[in-house]
């Protein structure tokens, strides 16, 4: 990497926002390096790069430019971005595939010459929950230090960027934790309450070796017939995966490229699904998985919580009110 007085702080924050998620990157204290170094001296941070899948997955850039800060404003400022499908987050944006991504900082001057390259890592996990004990009041935190500068860009995953305001629109509140999969308290998750079902996935492989899962969609017997889950459309379907192998699959619904989403708890995604009874008895449809050769989860195996254990997959099946949300597990994979 090159010498530079500029990095970023190595921890992002995240936030749901009307749009996506949004991703706040923290600009460190300038850091002190040789000043008859032309990159100490002479460089300003103009923009950010960051290394990002392409198109085709193969490797892209994605540039913020026209920062402009140097090392008079740059300490502590803010550059954000918002994420939305098919790359929701930073493990599905960045080829890392864990939430950690490479950057560069580049500056104005022609030639380029002054580009350091850092590495941004995982958030830290929340701190875990503290009892409460009867009679003792736990002090509130101190407020955070007033932000000194905030560069702010929204990104599609096209690579464009563009202006962004803060939204006071509140994005919707999340189901409460229940502890297990799905992570809902809200619905009705009775096995077989509604007339969808997956059957084994089938195996196949891609040119490149990475494996392809397909589950048939199939009609079956509803086991409460009276039960408003019984007559249903299937909104969505949920796999109970790991949060470590967000940017490691692709999705296709009869063999067209679908777009994809994460919840927590490593909770995966097919929505917008919209699919009838009839329809499905009709022609059972195809939901297939694409796992990365090289990614933490090239197996249904690794990709499936209790996958290796089990040697099935655990899934929600959700009606558009999300008032059901029956759960299942798949037989095992068969070729």
């Amino acid at each position: 990497a090159s010498l530079s007085p500029f990095k970023l702080e190595p921890l992002y924050t995240t936030s749901p926002s009307a749009n996506g998620q949004r991703i706040c990157f923290t600009v460190a204290p300038v850091q002190r390096c040789p000043a008859e170094e032309p990159c100490c001296s002479q460089a300003d941070f103009y923009k950010l790069e960051i290394r990002v899948y392409g198109l085709a997955r193969d490797m892209a850039l994605f540039k913020l430019p026209r920062l402009n800060l140097t090392t008079t404003n740059a300490t502590g400022a803010k550059i954000c971005i918002t994420l939305r499908d098919p790359c929701p987050n930073m493990a599905a944006l960045c080829p890392e595939g864990d939430g950690s991504c490479t950057y560069a900082v580049g500056q104005s001057a022609i030639p380029h010459k002054c580009c350091p390259v850092n590495k941004l890592s995982l958030p830290p996990p929340p701190p875990p929950a503290v009892p409460l004990i009867p009679g003792v009041s736990i002090p509130p935190p101190p407020p955070p230090p007033p932000p000194k500068a905030h560069v702010r860009a929204a990104a599609a995953i096209t690579g464009s960027s563009s202006a962004s305001s803060s939204s006071s629109a509140q994005s919707r509140r999340p189901a409460p934790y229940t502890g297990t999969f799905p992570y809902t308290s809200n619905c009705n998750q009775t096995s077989g309450l509604m007339p969808f079902r997956l059957a084994a996935p089938v195996l196949s492989r891609t040119i490149s070796g990475g494996n392809v899962y397909c589950f048939s969609l199939e009609s079956s017997t509803c086991a409460d017939p009276s039960s408003s889950c019984c007559s249903s459309n299937l909104l969505r379907v949920d796999w109970w995966s790991y949060d470590t192998c967000r940017g490691s699959v692709r999705a296709y619904v009869d063999k067209v490229s679908y777009p994809v989403t994460w919840d927590q708890g490593g909770t995966f995604r097919l929505t917008k699904l919209n699919y009838s009874r009839d329809e499905v008895a009709s022609r059972p449809k195809q939901l297939c998985i694409e796992l990365r050769k090289d990614g933490p989860c090239d197996t249904l195996g690794r990709f499936c919580r209790l996958g290796e254990s089990s040697g099935s997959c655990t899934y929600a099946l959700y009606d558009g009110a999300q008032t059901c949300c029956p759960t299942g597990a798949t037989p095992g994979s068969s070729r």
